[in-house]
């Protein structure tokens, strides 16, 4: 059921620390939503390397996300969209690494404008919270091989890594990793 994954409009990322909101994006907001995602992604830089047609799909593709479970936006004070990800629910037709149960988080973007500033972090923090309350047993992802930083949040966060499950081939060579964080 969609509304599994659907808390409470701020998660316990909140406001106080960071200056930042974590919430479910408005349906007014997908089309925005989807262009932070694009942006985030780095496809909007010049001479960037743009998606085949189908891939480009799915980071423009706010509503399907957010029927497939919960869309969240980080968001700054004057209510400014700095970075999102999406919380899928297990069986979701959007999910490939989740097993078992396992919510699975996948498309987290930042603005690169906006980096460096503990967005992703607070996208996290919430999306585990969000996965727990909602009874996953995990929250599992991939990310690409040479995202060393987006790598680096997940082991600080306490996300172990699943060699088992890399046999999905990245788009620039290797195996997307598997992260997994176990939630009982």
């Amino acid at each position: 059921m969609i509304s599994e994954l659907r808390q409470a409009d701020a998660g316990p990322a909140g406001t106080a620390a960071t200056g930042l909101t974590v919430r479910s994006a408005r349906p007014d907001e997908f089309e925005r939503v989807g262009e932070v995602t694009y942006l985030g992604f780095g496809h909007g830089e010049p001479g960037a390397r743009q998606p085949d047609p189908e891939r480009l799909a799915l980071p423009r593709g706010a509503a399907p996300r957010a029927e497939a479970g919960d869309l969240l936006v980080a968001v700054d004070a004057a209510g400014v969209i700095l970075g999102t990800a999406s919380l899928l629910r297990s069986g979701s037709a959007l999910v490939r690494q989740s097993r078992d149960g396992e919510a699975e988080l996948r498309l987290l973007a930042v603005l690169p404008e906006a980096r460096r500033r503990g967005i992703g972090e607070a996208l996290m923090v919430d999306a585990i919270d969000r996965a727990r309350a909602c009874g996953a047993p995990a929250l599992v992802l991939d990310t690409g091989p040479q995202n060393e930083r987006s790598q680096r949040l997940y082991h600080r966060l306490g996300f172990e890594r699943l060699p088992e499950r890399e046999t999905i081939p990245a788009s620039r060579g290797g195996f997307l990793v598997v992260f997994r964080f176990p939630l009982e």
